[in-house]
């Protein structure tokens, strides 16, 4: 039953083409809610006035519906048809079980995504093939074996016998992995496991066929024939299988004594680290990379995917994924995330976009450089100005008439934003790369300053943001 009266039905705005659109695109047609819109990039419709005014990152997939309500960003889109159509999709009521679900989507946004997109793409026609291809075939490799160590049983789907958005979200990217021209032009292919996950989810969503249908991916695959086929060893993806799967509450402050692994002058380890601390639930355990802690057998029991931060609860259960650990968390604050339906989606869709978009303007474009976390880039004006206008776009997204995004009082959104604008206004990363914050964004970064109880840890110690930029001076 749709909930947001008045709504109508909703329209997802993509192409049958691409994977991330594909994963709402199935589900509104699964659920019988909604139906999709071609937005051609190709034709810049992304960049026209009405699109930008439903979502200022001209990103697909987007969400519409006729009373002016929209949304971008797959995971968020996803979570908001669940919520509003099928909450069995996504049983907020299972704090555990939906942190599972988080974290496969938001490693499917992440870790695999860039791995799938180094050798799915060429294949596509979206860009030129990587400069070593045995190389991003072994990356891609590794990647879908954590991902089946993380969160594939041996039989079932991402929770087990339970159909979540999850395999919405996964089956699209792994349904482009199992064509033949993957493994002849790329040298990659599925493992009998991954493949009869994708069987068994196409079995379970049967509006999927759509995907092998009249312009859609399969055949659009089936018509790219120009890359030359790969030559040398071809790689099989996806081996291993995860422990069991885990259900129940989150962790409340009574409950103290949760460890946010990483290190304190990580932007990513921060914001869990703050929002643990603001409410006694635990505090950061330092993981430190350079000496290798993060590959120990101990670690990886905790996170396949050797990343930080890397959370583990006093009562033993783990995940990765900043945003996913932010969400755990504020189940018990639903101050910081709210129950209204738009309200939650609003924050989704701004931690989705900090954890895509923004992360990787801000920090590859301006702060990992000066830290020594990545190479300069190559012209340091242009990265300025494309970190200046993710930031001018999500003023205008997510604070126009407002002083947080959500409102009056700080939400997990910023929690996950604020180690970043910090990061970009430390002395030494202004000195070394030019960069500045708007009035609005300073301003912003005060205000939540002033909101959180803790913001102090991004500048105490030796080892803090602020810290370790002045360091670099």
């Amino acid at each position: 039953m749709n909930r947001l009266f008045g709504a109508g039905k909703a329209k997802i705005h993509g192409l049958p083409i691409s994977c991330n659109a594909l994963s709402p695109i199935l589900l509104v047609r699964e659920l019988g809610c909604g139906d999709m819109v071609v937005c051609d990039l190709m034709k810049g419709e992304n960049k026209t006035p009405d699109f930008l005014a439903m979502n200022s990152f001209h990103t697909i997939p987007t969400l519409s519906y006729d009373d002016g309500f929209s949304l971008g960003e797959s995971q968020a889109i996803l979570r908001f048809l669940a919520r509003t159509y099928k909450p069995e999709l996504y049983p907020e009521t299972d704090a555990k079980l939906v942190a599972r679900i988080d974290w496969c989507m938001d490693a499917m946004s992440t870790s695999v995504n860039t791995a799938w997109a180094e050798r799915a793409y060429p294949v596509l026609g979206f860009s030129s093939g990587p400069a070593n291809a045995a190389e991003a075939n072994k990356k891609l490799k590794t990647c879908l074996d954590m991902f089946c160590s993380t969160f594939l049983p041996e039989r079932g789907f991402i929770c087990g016998k339970t159909l979540t958005i999850a395999d919405f979200k996964v089956l699209p990217f792994l349904f482009c992995l199992s064509h033949p021209h993957l493994e002849k032009k790329a040298g990659v292919k599925l493992s009998e496991r991954l493949q009869k996950y994708v069987d068994d989810v196409m079995a379970a969503v049967p509006v999927s066929k759509m995907m092998k249908g009249p312009g859609g991916l399969w055949g659009y695959l089936d018509s790219k024939t120009d890359l030359k086929d790969f030559v040398g060893a071809k790689v099989v993806c996806g081996e291993g299988k995860c422990a069991d799967i885990n259900f129940g509450e989150a962790q409340k402050a009574m409950d103290t004594g949760a460890k946010i692994w990483g290190m304190p002058f990580s932007a990513n380890c921060a914001g869990p680290v703050m929002f643990a601390k603001d409410h006694s639930i635990g505090d950061i355990s330092v993981c430190n990379l350079m000496k290798g802690e993060h590959m120990t057998p101990d670690f990886l029991a905790k996170n396949p995917f050797h990343q930080v931060p890397t959370y583990e609860g006093s009562d033993g259960f783990c995940m990765g994924e900043s945003n996913c650990m932010l969400r755990y968390m504020a189940s018990n604050y639903t101050h910081y995330y709210p129950r209204d339906i738009k309200e939650r989606a609003r924050i989704d869709f701004a931690m989705d976009t900090i954890s895509t978009s923004v992360y990787k303007k801000l920090s590859y474009g301006i702060f990992y450089p000066v830290m020594g976390f990545a190479e300069a880039p190559k012209d340091q004006a242009a990265a300025n100005q494309a970190g200046t206008t993710i930031l001018e776009e999500f003023e205008h997204q997510f604070l126009h008439g407002r002083k947080f995004v959500g409102g009056e009082k700080a939400s997990i959104a910023e929690y996950k934003m604020v180690p970043f604008l910090f990061a970009v206004s430390q002395p030494a990363v202004q000195k070394k790369t030019g960069f500045r914050l708007s009035q609005r964004m300073q301003q912003y970064l005060e205000d939540c300053a002033e909101d959180m109880l803790n913001y102090e840890f991004l500048s105490d110690g030796e080892q803090s943001i602020a810290a370790f930029c002045k360091s670099k001076e």
